[in-house]
């Protein structure tokens, strides 16, 4: 499999962060933690945050900073950011949702199989395969959706999207104990369940490596276009 271009970006970003000052550091991580890829696709914010790192060290050398040029209003600087870019990939959102739940999946039936019951056969409740995928939708709604939303924000608000996943996750729980009938039992084979969600796992990968690819040949098809 080749080399993931957004892991490349990456790896480039974290060495620029390490070279400009604290604070600067600090408002380019809060700008990029808002910018998920429910907003902005993953290559296009790295890019981005590539841009402030190099905007940090220009006004760096100039005896400034990025902290002092944006001022308190963080919250509408990462607005035009948003309403500049691209946008979200809705491929890569759908990707990056089958990823985490197998994945998850992956780790959960081989941790219940080896730990739980010493077996990859194992009698529950169906209900399981909803509260497990219903965890995962809430995760990944809460880290992608809801937290971006309010991390610009400053006081009490800034701590929103802990009170509000936190209520939607026992909502979820409270719901499931309330519907789940012990007398309903299914046997569980994880002998087949494991290894298809890691297969899964590994398609998608491949899949969004493959996406991320297709959007960076499209910045660059834009920006030959632009000149």
């Amino acid at each position: 499999m080749f080399e993931s271009i957004l892991t490349k970006l990456k790896s480039e970003n974290q060495i620029g962060l390490d070279n400009i000052n604290d604070q600067d550091r600090l408002i380019i991580k809060k700008v990029m933690r808002s910018l998920s890829f429910f907003r902005v696709n993953s290559f296009d914010s790295q890019i981005i945050q590539r841009d402030l790192i190099g905007m940090a060290q220009e006004l760096q050398i100039r005896n400034s900073s990025l902290s002092e040029n944006i001022g308190d209003d963080l919250k509408s600087f990462t607005a035009n950011i948003v309403e500049g870019s691209n946008g979200p990939c809705y491929r890569e959102i759908i990707l990056r949702f089958i990823l985490k739940l197998s994945g998850f999946f992956f780790i959960w039936f081989s941790a219940l199989s080896l730990l739980a019951y010493g077996s990859i056969r194992w009698e529950s409740n169906p209900i399981i395969f909803f509260y497990f995928t219903g965890t995962v939708l809430l995760s990944f709604v809460s880290e992608g959706l809801i937290e971006p939303l309010y991390i610009t924000e400053t006081g009490i608000k800034k701590n929103l999207h802990t009170i509000l996943s936190a209520i939607l996750f026992i909502a979820l729980t409270s719901m499931v104990l309330l519907i789940n009938d012990r007398s309903n039992t299914m046997q569980i084979n994880s002998g087949i369940i494991i290894p298809i969600s890691g297969v899964i796992y590994l398609i998608s990968t491949y899949l969004n490596n493959m996406n991320i690819y297709r959007l960076a040949k499209q910045r660059k098809y834009e920006s030959m276009n632009l000149e």
